[in-house]
């Protein structure tokens, strides 16, 4: 499965327009969310030179809702200008053990993204709402495609959303989360 995504900056946006916009195209809202996503690289094979990625993340509903852990593998960028990857997804019972067997396998934490989203949807259409600790407001737009041949018209589809949320197209960036912190910390350092 190939998850399609768009990813833009907020930054001296009004939120609040873009979302009064996105319930205006049918945009419903599901829920909040608190997400602890805990980065992992490995000895062998080290994910920031392979453009992959293999998180462990603590998603809390809110306000005091069930919290559940996930563990993903995200292949490298399929494309020039979304964030299409292939990505492996599963539950995991106790994130804690996870993480040890993580550890134990020789993969180490390398970096933690804390943030707070609010999710939408519209058919197959997710969007979300995130204000991302350190970095500010961002709006992501992803749907999941079967196959490689489905990808182009997905990503197209979800342009077409982006402008009638309002969102200029130059404001998207194929960076994660994680490649902005990390660019942002060896920028201070």
């Amino acid at each position: 499965m190939l998850e399609i995504e768009l990813k833009a900056s907020l930054e001296g946006m009004s939120s609040e327009e873009v979302l009064h916009r996105a319930q205006s195209c049918g945009f419903v809202p599901c829920e909040q969310v608190r997400e602890t996503d805990i980065y992992f690289n490995g000895d062998q094979r080290d994910f920031r030179r392979t453009d992959e990625a293999l998180r462990l993340r603590s998603l809390t509903v809110l306000p005091d809702g069930p919290c559940e852990s996930l563990l993903t593998y995200k292949g490298p960028k399929l494309d020039q200008i979304s964030n299409t990857r292939t990505e492996y997804e599963t539950a995991v019972a106790d994130g804690e053990t996870a993480k040890k067997l993580l550890e134990a396998l020789g993969y180490r934490p390398v970096f933690t993204v804390d943030k707070t989203r609010y999710t939408y949807r519209l058919d197959d259409v997710t969007l979300c709402m995130d204000d991302v600790v350190g970095l500010g407001k961002f709006v992501e737009l992803e749907t999941l495609a079967a196959s490689e041949e489905c990808r182009e018209t997905s990503v197209a589809r979800l342009l077409t959303l982006l402008d009638r949320l309002g969102v200029d197209r130059k404001r998207l960036t194929r960076r994660s989360y994680l490649e902005m912190l990390l660019r942002r910390q060896a920028s201070t350092l």
